[in-house]
């Protein structure tokens, strides 16, 4: 098994494109898709595509924390790395996943 540390970038990109990219493309199509069969407003139909996007969110960035702390990156390291890219917010939103084993809502 290959043990050398993985590096930041690295974990800035597997959270961009399997947690951000996947949100953005869940969330366009969720409202396209709302535009096109519901007879919503424009502001429900963008409430409602940011609600699924979140839902979205809650479980794609639990799989990326999950991922990073079997590579043996610290919570810490994760924040650092997650806050800019907007993967997470807090160090709680880590802890909810590595220590509490739930999924996070915000």
């Amino acid at each position: 098994m290959n043990d050398k540390q993985i590096s930041d970038f690295d974990i800035l990109v597997k959270g961009q494109l399997t947690v951000n990219l996947p949100v953005i493309i869940v969330m366009v199509f969720a409202f396209l898709g709302l535009l096109e069969f519901a007879y919503f407003s424009l502001q429900q139909n963008l409430l409602i595509a940011f609600v699924i996007g979140w839902i979205t969110w809650s479980f794609l960035v639990r799989k990326w924390i999950l991922w990073a702390t079997k590579k043996n990156v610290s919570d810490e390291r994760l924040l650092r790395i997650g806050k800019p890219g907007m993967l997470v917010w807090s160090i709680n939103t880590i802890q909810t996943v590595t220590i509490k084993n739930k999924t996070p809502w915000i």
